[in-house]
């Protein structure tokens, strides 16, 4: 009598399991997103520019330490898959010093922040945000067991309360003193509560032990590598910026990047992040693998390059409407280098599915690359242009790190070099559709610049949005209706019109 299949193993279920799981990571950015940019706008209106890129300083050191020491938790717990209570305390602990190390570094640095970034006041940002690191460190790694079954719904629980409790902190103190410690008080609030919710959300008591630490660095050692060298890559610009551009340029910048970025954040760290654990579910199944990860691609490019485009080409009125007019400066970045950006985001997923094959090596040479293109062009281009050139340094680099992407893949899965590229023909033919409305048709429009800011940014979202989903569904049509994104929204859509 043949065995039975276990039903949670096949490809269609996986399938859905990870579009379950990208539902829910995505329900949790959207709610912390919507509360951050909330938080952000009022924050924007009650401090300068000058304030955010003071306390930019202090939160990229951080985020640059802890990145450079990231051992990956996360990953070493889903790539595990039947990790035992040693592996995990040996986790705890490696995770715990990380931590306390950062914490450290930070407290040394608190001495010589004057110096380095020529404000008297970072050494008491510096001092106030370095136990941050301390708090998170301590965080329950048996936590990530529920994302590495693909159960997000305690993910979402906690990215919720996390947010809520840090936006409720700064925007009470910043309505009540308009300071910038507003936003420190805030990620302090917000460190303590992620900590506490991860080991209500799955009970664990933790001992210090090495018991596995061979085992563990055999993985998590490629994994901290690529860690390092992407936190230069990400951290590197707010710390250089303020001797090359001067705070309020430096704040324009940090704030700018955090907006335009938002559709990689948003939709396509969701995405990835749902798509690992499948991925590392097919391990011994390589062409399973590698239409997942396309698959993951041409979805990432459906939400998120309309997302990224349109940005760029409402920007004046984006900006307008969501900062106010002391932040034109952030103009350019969403014009220049959010559509750049698109593109990277579309390979969000890269890395887990590099990690998944054993081929993590290939993406700590990806950003070694990047680096060494990137990092030079931005001192140069920042120190003779200013903050415009930064821009352009920062958009060159997104270009050239999605080409470095195409080779990656291409030795990873052993495919062509184009294959994403033409896995996503038909969005890039709706884009560029909603691209001819919004720079050639709606100017010539009489009334269009009396209107005002928002009601032509809503008119742009509605036209816009419009244009690109039509344009994509006839392009499937024309093309004989394959399997793709469309298909997959065709079929829960009927389904969920026939359970109604």
């Amino acid at each position: 009598m043949q065995e039975k299949q276990d039903p949670s193993l096949t490809p269609r279920s996986l399938g859905e399991r990870i579009a379950l799981g990208t539902a829910w990571i995505m329900g949790a950015r959207m709610v912390v997103r919507m509360l951050g940019l909330i938080n952000t706008l009022i924050l924007a209106r009650l401090l300068v520019p000058e304030d955010f890129g003071l306390v930019a300083i202090g939160i990229t050191l951080m985020q640059l330490l802890q990145n450079i020491s990231d051992i990956g938790v996360r990953q070493t717990v889903i790539k595990f898959r039947t990790a035992d209570g040693s592996m995990m305390d040996t986790i705890f602990t490696l995770s715990a010093i990380r931590g306390l190390a950062v914490m450290l570094i930070m407290l040394a640095l608190v001495p010589v922040a004057p110096a380095l970034f020529d404000d008297q006041r970072t050494s008491a940002v510096v001092l106030a945000i370095s136990f941050t690191p301390f708090i998170l460190g301590l965080k329950n790694p048996r936590f990530y067991e529920l994302e590495r079954e693909l159960n997000f719904t305690r993910t979402f629980q906690l990215d919720a309360a996390v947010k809520i409790v840090s936006v409720a902190v700064s925007v009470s103190i910043a309505l009540t003193l308009q300071t910038y410690w507003a936003i420190i008080f805030g990620i302090v609030a917000g460190a303590l509560t992620e900590t506490a919710l991860s080991y209500l959300f799955r009970p664990y008591r933790p001992r210090l032990s090495f018991d596995s630490l061979r085992e563990v660095f055999g993985f998590s050692g490629w994994v901290a590598a690529v860690s390092f060298i992407t936190a230069l890559n990400n951290k590197l610009d707010v710390l250089i910026m303020p001797k090359l551009t001067g705070p309020a340029a430096t704040g324009a910048f940090y704030l700018g990047h955090q907006i335009a970025d938002i559709p990689t954040e948003e939709i396509a760290g969701p995405v990835a992040r749902a798509v690992y654990p499948g991925l590392s579910e097919l391990q011994e199944k390589q062409e399973e693998m590698n239409r997942t990860f396309l698959q993951g691609v041409e979805v990432l490019a459906a939400i998120g390059l309309p997302a990224a485009m349109g940005c760029a080409l409402v920007a004046q009125d984006l900006v307008a409407v969501l900062l106010g007019e002391n932040w034109g400066a952030v103009v350019p970045i969403f014009q220049i280098y959010a559509p750049a950006a698109g593109f990277v985001m579309l390979f969000m997923a890269l890395e887990g599915y590099a990690m998944a094959r054993n081929r993590t090596h290939l993406i700590v040479w990806r950003e070694i690359a990047y680096f060494c293109f990137r990092t030079p062009l931005l001192i140069w281009a920042a120190s003779a242009y200013g903050l415009i050139g930064a821009i352009w340094a920062t958009a060159l680099g997104a270009t050239f790190k999605s080409s470095l992407s195409l080779i990656v893949y291409q030795r990873v899965s052993t495919r062509s070099f184009w294959l994403p590229l033409w896995q996503i023909r038909r969005t890039l033919f709706a884009c560029s559709m909603m691209a001819f409305w919004l720079l050639l048709t709606r100017p010539l429009i009489p009334f269009w610049p009396e209107l005002a800011p928002l009601v032509r940014l809503i008119i742009d979202a509605i036209i816009g949005g419009l244009i690109y989903f039509l344009t994509h569904y006839l392009a499937w049509r024309v093309s004989g209706q394959p399997d793709g994104v469309e298909s997959r929204i065709q079929k829960y859509v009927l389904g969920a019109i026939m359970q109604k």
